[in-house]
């Protein structure tokens, strides 16, 4: 069995290996990031459609319910009930901007930084691939060149 012989090319190619790993497991977190923030994406998006639906309620049983003779505390109760449904709405719809601005936008950044640097990652190691790929095939050709030649001077100095 030939022993490995280890070379500068060889290290670098190591370190480019680890590089493109590491690169590969932060991608993985960028994704699994980015999957949190879509689920809290579809969490606040759930929460104003909860929000207006209920606003929505109030005001369809505001329009059925109420009499010419209401009593005005009644009718202020309903105001303020109506307009803590509102802020309600602000809230929940703020939120979710917010998030889809923030957290969520990060994360889609981040997975594309982290794309990026796979790639370049990837890119780097191929480049020590093909200089080990071609030393290798220029070792190989140095190898023919000498068996050939001695070949030849076999051929020679049997004549």
């Amino acid at each position: 069995m030939p022993s490995y012989k280890q070379t500068a090319l060889h290290t670098l190619r190591d370190r480019r290996v680890d590089g493109e790993r590491q690169a590969e497991r932060a991608l993985a977190e960028a994704l699994a990031a980015e999957r949190r923030a879509e689920t809290e994406a579809a969490r606040l998006a759930a929460a104003v459609g909860d929000a207006r639906a209920a606003a929505t309620t109030a005001r369809g049983a505001e329009s059925t319910g109420g009499s010419a003779r209401e009593r005005a505390t009644d009718a202020q109760a309903r105001r303020l009930y109506r307009n803590r449904l509102d802020d309600r709405v602000r809230a929940a719809v703020d939120a979710l901007a917010g998030h889809q601005n923030g957290a969520f936008a990060d994360a889609i950044r981040g997975r594309e930084a982290a794309r990026a640097a796979l790639v370049t990652a990837r890119q780097r190691r191929e480049v020590v691939d093909k200089a080990i790929a071609k030393r290798e095939a220029a070792a190989r050709r140095d190898v023919e060149r000498r068996a050939d030649a001695d070949q030849d001077d076999r051929g020679r100095r049997t004549r």
